[in-house]
């Protein structure tokens, strides 16, 4: 006959409890792993950010922001994205990474390499030069230049002048029309000073138009007084939108 084992009621709970709690731990390491694998499966394949190799500031920056910003969302690993770099440069810069790639040996060296050959930084007596070269057209809207000039100072070493000293910079090459209805003392920020600038495009566009009458086209549609296209107002312009937001 086999032996009998009797529990207690108590018993009977702490074995209960044990089996649960162990069930539990179980789970949470088989749960932590599956994180875990999915972490380390994290790559540059579903990124469609390329760069092709072209010698112009604003693209590179722009490629490097991506692709930083896409690793970090994606949380690919330092040794994962340097491996996955490959596969995100096309033309020249394929055949350069090729030349290179045994230099870089963090991400961080991947970043600056391309940055170092692609978009050296300008020397400050450049970046003054070309600041200064070109004063605002009477058909540049002012977001459009104000983004064009803060671009070139953000090439110069960090901290090296204030806003108030760039908006001096700045708002002497403002067109003339700007400047007799914003006075250089009303202005402290460059919000500030989009902000009037825009009212006084909007004003000038509503004056022109009072004075030709409405622009239609064939099936009578407004034209927008920003970007000149017909479809909708200048309140719903996205692209006049999309300049604000950048500028700001």
């Amino acid at each position: 006959m086999p032996q009998t084992i009797q529990m207690t009621n108590e018993q009977l709970r702490e074995l209960i409890d044990a089996v649960r709690a162990t069930a539990v731990s179980a789970a949470g390491n088989a749960a932590a792993g599956t994180i875990e694998a999915t972490k380390s499966k994290g790559n540059f394949s579903a990124c469609t950010t390329r760069f092709g190799g072209a010698r112009e500031h604003d693209q590179v920056e722009e490629f490097i922001t991506s692709i930083v910003t896409y690793k970090e969302v994606e949380d690919i690993s330092d040794e994962s994205a340097l491996k996955g770099l490959p596969l995100l440069l096309y033309g020249i810069a394929s055949t350069w990474w090729q030349g290179v790639r045994k230099e870089a040996k963090t991400w961080n060296d991947a970043i600056a390499l391309i940055r170092e050959n692609f978009s050296p930084a300008k020397p400050a007596y450049q970046v003054y030069m070309e600041f200064f070269e070109k004063k605002q057209e009477d058909n540049v809207a002012i977001d459009t230049f104000v983004v064009q000039k803060r671009a070139l100072l953000a090439q110069l070493p960090e901290n090296r002048h204030d806003e108030e000293t760039e908006l001096d910079f700045l708002y002497g090459l403002l067109n003339i029309k700007y400047r007799k209805q914003i006075p250089r003392q009303d202005i402290k920020t460059f919000r500030s000073l989009l902000e009037q600038g825009r009212i006084i495009e909007h004003n000038n566009q509503e004056d022109e138009a009072a004075a030709t009458g409405p622009l239609r086209g064939a099936k009578g549609t407004k034209r927008c007084t920003y970007c000149n296209f017909r479809g909708h107002t200048f309140e719903q312009c996205r692209k006049r939108k999309q300049s604000a937001d950048i500028a700001e």
